[in-house]
């Protein structure tokens, strides 16, 4: 006859007890479970119970989900940015590799196995355009002191665009590549015909800026 197996010996924990080794009470622990914000696995107790159980790496989530409720989010949103998370890379852990916090009501993580899309505004769901940075008061602050507006109205740097190299407004052209035709002793209108005179202008006195800034 086999020896039984406890829930210990298997590695997870009753919600009882994940819920107290989680410092959490109890009630919250149910009210998380039916949110579809944890996953139990069932554990047959008996030939005809069973009782759902946690793993240690569900009580690393579970003080996750304290510690973010603490700043602000809402249950449905810290499940819609665990989902976001797992849609991005196919695994239920993708949290574990993750920086995530909350910014301005929003769950927010820096998903290191996908730096393309980073920073990931994750409780806004896997729909079109959650690439998009969500810090923009910084990044605005950012811009204006890299690209005086009043000084150069047809500079932008965009995260977006060309990794946030400075280039001409609307366009994918950097303007050191504007500034290297130039001292190059060629003409930028030649190179670059569908740019202006005070485009290029504009370029170049930015690249002095630069310069000058160094």
């Amino acid at each position: 006859m086999k020896p039984e197996t406890t829930l210990l010996q298997r590695g997870t924990y009753s919600p009882r007890v994940a819920a107290r080794i989680a410092k959490i009470r109890y009630q919250s622990f149910q009210a998380w479970a039916k949110a579809n914000l944890l996953k139990a696995s069932p554990f047959r107790v008996s030939p005809k119970t069973t009782e759902n159980t946690y793993s240690y790496q569900d009580l690393l989530l579970i003080r996750l989900i304290v510690r973010l409720k603490q700043a602000g989010a809402k249950a449905r949103e810290i499940r819609t940015a665990l989902e976001t998370l797992r849609y991005l890379t196919g695994a239920d852990d993708a949290w574990m590799r993750s920086a995530i916090a909350v910014q301005g009501g929003v769950v927010v993580a820096i998903l290191h196995e996908r730096p393309e899309v980073n920073p990931i505004a994750a409780s806004r769901g896997p729909q079109k355009g959650l690439h998009i940075v969500f810090f923009p008061e910084l990044l605005q602050e950012l811009k204006e002191e890299l690209v005086p507006p009043a000084r150069f109205p047809y500079i932008d740097v965009d995260p977006a665009v060309l990794g946030g190299l400075p280039t001409i407004k609307g366009t994918r052209i950097p303007t050191r590549a504007v500034m290297s035709v130039l001292r190059s002793g060629g003409e930028p209108l030649a190179a670059y015909p569908s740019l202006t005179e005070a485009q290029v202008a504009n370029a170049e006195q930015y690249e002095r800026f630069l310069e000058d800034a160094a």
